[in-house]
């Protein structure tokens, strides 16, 4: 097991560094040429291939115990309304209607805070691999929540989406890594399931468990559950990039 950890880890390394020098000259290219098709398509599966890499490495030194989170009291409704706002434009770009709410009610920028014990980081590959595998699934015209629930001493933070929806034997298989779901509406990240085994490792590290509510026909809401916590001393730093999660 420790060889083929390293084999991995090694191996991500050596395709992480052809990939970043094909994709910055490939960026430059788009910006001076964003009419030209070919570019904008080589670029965005650049950036998806080595989005994968880098999946492929964190869950690595997750599994090797070689990666330790940094956890710290986050706002989980300070993140999620950040969150809801990078991911309304993409959203309105490809005609899919969205909101965001907690404990049912419109979400705002003042809403009240809710802490949890989470690493920024993590949460923002936990989310985005949420949102983008809801917005790759969900037809136009459809719709996408991002929702928050809060009991006394749990915060659950979900996506639900009008899709296909998942098979209760397709379910079983979500969440680990390198599965197929064997069906035309599978869910699975870039058809390899390393994603959301990453959502998951990710999640449990936070002391939190990951699931999916979903039927044929019916559309699918994943979610994500942390215990609270209280809140910090000091506001924290919640400022990160997410566009290319949506791309």
């Amino acid at each position: 097991d420790q060889q083929k950890t390293a084999f991995f880890q090694n191996m991500s390394h050596e395709l992480r560094t052809p990939l970043t020098l094909i994709l910055n000259p490939l960026e430059e290219e788009s910006k001076e040429l964003p009419d030209n098709k070919n570019i904008e398509v080589a670029a965005k599966n650049s950036r998806r291939l080595l989005r994968l890499v880098n999946q492929l490495l964190d869950f690595q030194k997750l599994e090797a115990g070689k990666q330790e989170l940094k956890l710290a009291p986050v706002n989980i409704t300070r993140f999620a309304y950040i969150c809801g706002d990078y991911f309304a434009s993409a959203c309105s770009s490809k005609e899919v209607a969205f909101s965001a709410s907690l404990n049912g009610e419109m979400m705002g920028q003042e809403t009240n805070p809710v802490h949890i014990l989470g690493e920024v980081d993590a949460l923002e590959k936990v989310t985005f691999n949420f949102l983008s595998n809801a917005l790759k699934y969900t037809p136009k015209g459809g719709q996408i929540e991002l929702g928050l629930t809060t009991t006394p001493d749990k915060a659950r933070f979900y996506i639900r989406d009008t899709g296909p929806g998942i098979s209760e034997e397709g379910k079983q298989k979500l969440f680990q890594v390198f599965s197929q779901v064997d069906e035309t509406t599978t869910r699975d990240y870039e058809g390899t399931g390393l994603g959301l085994a990453l959502v998951k490792s990710l999640t449990e590290e936070m002391q939190g468990e990951v699931g999916i509510d979903s039927k044929v026909g019916k559309g699918s809401t994943f979610w994500a559950e942390f215990p609270l916590c209280e809140a910090p001393a000091e506001a924290e730093d919640l400022d990160f990039q997410a566009k290319d999660w949506l791309l």
